[in-house]
This record gives structure tokens, sequence and C-alpha cells, in this order.
């Protein structure tokens, strides 16, 4: 049996939890939507506080790779690795789109075999999106089959149908009810809880856990260009 494991996710508002195997998880978030520089710390120190354990005694970190805009990802995986470091504990990646897929396979009752959709709010009239296909045997009984890719929600939403997807949940479906419908309980934030428990069974299965960020397109900031000459 595992020790606690930290999760941390960044990808929407800042959020928190402690997966403990055999024993009951504690969660925290933020309600700003921008405060990830501030709160995060802050929302460790709560959860490891309320379940009456020291930073030593993790086993673990999972942090949410994305997909998320440039920002509030980095900082949720420079606070992860900052506190692996610090703790000589083993930090792990994993998309948070694969914990909205586990957390909708095991809320919804789907078919092993069947696939589902994961839409989440990419801004710019876009959306961030995959497909998995549920398989009791994988960890967190889901696997991916198509994605992740960044695109505007119709196109999406011909994506997602040519591949027959049962279900399809996440704040994207939620925000865009035009082109997608939102299966009726299925989950919209990423759970940190389950995404601990997600990064700890993979590591444990060999899988690739890497803390890599998903950004899947450009940041909105570029460098600038030489100035031209000007001519005289």
């Amino acid at each position: 049996m595992p020790g606690p494991v930290l999760g941390l996710s960044t990808s929407g508002v800042a959020a928190v939890g402690l997966w403990l195997p055999g024993g009951e998880p504690v969660r925290a978030a933020s309600v700003a939507p921008r405060a990830h520089t501030e709160e995060l710390t802050p929302l460790v120190a709560r959860v490891l506080d309320q379940a009456g354990l020291a930073p030593r005694d993790l086993a673990g970190i999972g942090v949410g790779t994305g997909p998320a805009p440039y920002t509030g990802l980095r900082i949720g995986l420079v606070t992860a690795r900052a506190l692996g470091f610090a703790l000589a504990v083993p930090v792990w990646g994993v998309s948070d789109l694969d914990g909205l897929a586990v957390a909708a396979a095991r809320g919804l009752g789907l078919a092993p075999g069947s696939c589902l959709g994961v839409v989440t709010d990419a801004k710019r009239r876009e959306v961030y999106w995959a497909v998995y296909r549920v398989d009791p045997v994988a960890p967190g009984g889901v696997a991916l089959a198509a994605g992740p890719a960044v695109g505007a929600p119709a196109a999406v939403a011909s994506e997602l149908a040519g591949h027959g997807v049962a279900a399809t949940v996440g704040a994207g479906a939620a925000l865009y009810s035009e082109q997608f419908e939102a299966a009726p309980g299925g989950p919209q934030a990423v759970d940190p809880v389950l995404l601990a428990e997600l990064a700890w069974q993979r590591a444990q299965a060999g899988l690739p856990v890497s803390t890599e960020p998903l950004y899947l397109r450009r940041p909105d900031v570029a460098a600038p260009t030489p100035r031209k000459r000007a001519t005289t």
C-alpha cells in the first residue's frame, strides 16, 4: 500500500488533493481563476493540515500537465517539481484530460470498449479535446484513442462523432452546448485526488509520467522581431 500522494491541478483554478489509500481523500480548491501563484502553496498546506500530515509523509506528487494556458500550467508544474526536489520524492505528470476521462468512466457506467470524448475550454473560441476507450485493464480504466488536440468546437464535434463517442464530458462541452451534448452528471473539473491516484498507478505500471507541459498551441506572447532599418 503506497503512502499519501499529493495531487496538483492548475489547468483551471488551483486545486490540490491528497490520495490516501485506505483513507478518506482531502481536497481544497481556489475560487479565483487567476490566483495560482498566491493560493497554490497555501492550498497544499491546508490539505496536509486537514489530513494531519507533514510534507515529509508524502510518497509522491502527481501533477496535471494540461492542456491549459501557459501561465497557470507552468505554476503548477514548477511547484510540483520544487516540492519533489525539496522532499526527495518522485513527481509524476498526468494529462488533465486523462483525469477527466477516468472520472467519467467511473461515474457514468460506460460499457467496456465504448468511447468517450473529453472537451475543455481552450479560450479563443476553441476547445482542447481527446477521445478515450473504456478499458478495464488500463490504469484508471481508460486508454487514449485520439488526440489530444485543439480546435474549433464544430470541427471537434465532427471528430468526436466520427469516433462514435458514447458520452462527452468536460467544461468545453457544457460551454459549447450547440455543438456538444454533455453527458448528464459528467465531470467538468479535474479532481486532484484522482489525478494523484492515476499518476501513482501509471508510475507503478511503468507507463510514461513526464512532467513536460502539454500546451498544444503557441503562447500568446512572442519574442519581438528585429526592427527594420529606416531608409534615408
